[in-house]
């Protein structure tokens, strides 16, 4: 199965490369513009996106509304918060699981983009990845198609070399291990000619999209999802560290995260004697955003919302694995700034795995370093931050 990975992936981007070829065939002329288009281009994850938005309120200092137009090509899953940001002129939303398919969906969007008249498009991402960023460089048919040499975390020798020719400019990338935030801070001084240093990112969203919740009430919020299992800190840790709070101050507590999650929250339940409101799957994203801005300390595992949190400047502790350790996770340390976000973790030698774990893992469980994160490390972090709120 290990040597005929590899071959079902080529061939699998070759359909993909010849799909898009004919859906991008014969296009109809592209519609005038009265501004230059500049297609900016992000198909990633919500926390990605948030750590985006340091440099993503850049863009409008070089592309000035007078002379460029700004469409975010952007993943559906985060265009609530996309839509009430003031960095672009048009939303165009992706589903990304939809799009990564040959569908007359995929055949549709790539005709829509190559019709929008681009000139410019731009994708910052450091991690390309060929279905769905480099595609719809390609699709854009832009005179400028600019993306960063990136590394090959999403990529094997045949995607890079299709998809590096369908670039006019790629921006380099320093060998260095570095941070998203200064990745994302080194794509925009490259591309801007002038040094940016990054900062922590900030979401401010309406008052109007996001009603105030729990006004006056003390309490906190737990995130036990994650994007993979291998992630995920395991429930009964979560319903310990629960009773540990409520017993030192009282608190109730919030567990939040998608429908889906629903069960897991529902798990820790069933081993907490606390006060816990399981709330997975009734928030909007917005109203996610307003409840972390008003709760006094977020536990999460390595996801989203925690990077959602620190940008509305509530105390967030993340427990952390090792598999992106010091990518995402923990933020650098930036001068006159304060980080909101904390981290726990195990240290182990295989830091920096990219989640292939090394141990044999059982499915739906957590890797080592993450289940080698005791109740008592994260309570003694989580008190930190509780006695520092109380006094």
């Amino acid at each position: 199965m290990n040597l005929l990975k590899p071959f079902l992936i080529f061939i699998k981007s070759l359909l993909f490369f010849l799909f898009d070829s004919l859906a991008l065939w014969k296009i109809p002329s592209q519609q005038p513009n009265e501004l230059e288009l500049v297609f900016l281009i992000r198909q990633d994850g919500i926390g990605d996106f948030v750590m985006w938005l340091d440099t993503a309120k850049e863009y409008r200092n070089i592309f000035p509304p007078d002379k460029y137009k700004i469409v975010l090509a952007g993943n559906k899953i985060w265009c609530d918060l996309a839509e009430e940001l003031p960095y672009w002129d048009e939303k165009l939303m992706i589903d990304v699981k939809q799009f990564k398919t040959f569908s007359k969906y995929r055949w549709d969007f790539l005709r829509k983009v190559r019709n929008l008249g681009v000139q410019i498009s731009i994708q910052p991402t450091f991690s390309r990845e060929f279905y769905h960023g480099d595609a719809l460089v390609r699709a854009s048919g832009a005179l400028r198609k600019v993306s960063s040499v990136g590394d090959m975390a999403n990529r094997n020798w045949l995607k890079k070399w299709l998809a590096n020719r369908w670039h006019t400019e790629l921006i380099p990338a320093t060998n260095n291990s570095l941070t998203e935030l200064e990745r994302n801070a080194e794509f925009f001084s490259f591309l801007s000619g002038e040094t940016y240093h990054c900062v922590y990112p900030k979401l401010n969203l309406p008052k109007k999209m996001i009603p105030q919740l729990h006004e006056g009430e003390f309490f906190y919020v737990l995130i036990p999802g994650a994007s993979t299992n291998l992630k995920k800190w395991p429930p009964e840790c979560f319903a310990k560290l629960a009773e540990k709070i409520f017993q030192h101050t009282n608190w109730p507590g919030i567990i939040c995260g998608t429908q889906n999650e629903h069960f897991l929250s529902e798990n820790i339940l069933k081993h907490c004697n606390a006060p816990l409101k399981n709330m997975s799957g009734q928030t909007s994203l917005p109203e996610l955003v307003r409840l972390l801005d008003q709760c006094q300390i977020t536990i999460s595992n390595d996801t989203g919302t925690a990077h959602i949190s620190s940008a509305v400047e509530t105390k967030t502790l993340c427990i952390l694995g090792g598999g992106h350790f010091g990518r995402f996770v923990p933020y650098p340390d930036l001068p006159e700034q304060t980080n909101f976000l904390k981290h726990v973790n195990h240290k182990m030698p295989c830091y920096g795995c990219n989640w292939e774990c090394v141990y044999h893992i059982k499915n739906n469980e957590p890797a080592n370093c993450i289940t080698n994160v005791s109740v008592e490390k994260v309570w003694e972090e989580v008190e930190k931050i509780i006695e520092a709120k109380m006094n």
